[in-house]
């Protein structure tokens, strides 16, 4: 503990005479000065140092610090699967209406939501750990829906498989 006291001492006693060689330049004759314009108020010592200038490091008892920033989600979530789903139909003239039950596995702790598209449109966003959604649409005759569902989070966006039903 001694012996780390005295290199702390000796360290900075080093650093202390480096600083303070630095600053004693005033008043040195032999050092060229000139002048910065016609009314100077003192003079600029230029100095060309021929040693090799030597690195002093401080060591202290304080450990740094660092402050970690905000850092987004790495990784996507889970692909949601299929559960279950069914449909029913009312049939009317030129098609009908078409109620979609559809369910499926919340494979995921890190969504932040699932969207449900039909047809490749966003019919709904619902928040992380839903597992359901019922849609109520008009299908024309010879007509089918496609939906899908996808788990997303603020970097990654992944589907579930796409089923395709219709009224007939």
């Amino acid at each position: 503990m001694e012996k780390a006291n005295s290199t702390k001492l000796l360290l900075i006693a080093l650093s202390l005479v480096v600083i303070l060689s630095a600053c004693s330049l005033q008043g040195r004759s032999n050092f060229p000065t000139q002048t910065i314009d016609q009314n100077p108020t003192g003079t600029v010592a230029a100095l060309t140092l021929q040693e090799t200038p030597t690195v002093v490091i401080i060591p202290t008892d304080t450990p740094p610090t660092m402050t970690a920033s905000p850092m987004s989600t790495p990784f996507p979530p889970n692909v949601p699967t299929w559960s279950a789903y069914n449909y029913t139909c009312e049939l009317t003239v030129g098609g009908g209406t078409m109620t979609m039950n559809l369910a499926w596995n919340d494979r995921s702790n890190d969504e932040e939501g699932y969207k449900v598209y039909r047809d490749q449109q966003v019919i709904a966003t619902l928040p992380p750990n839903s597992t359901s959604y019922v849609d109520i649409a008009s299908v024309a005759t010879g007509e089918t829906l496609s939906y899908s569902v996808e788990a997303f989070n603020q970097n990654w966006q992944v589907s579930s498989s796409t089923i395709t039903y219709g009224c007939q």
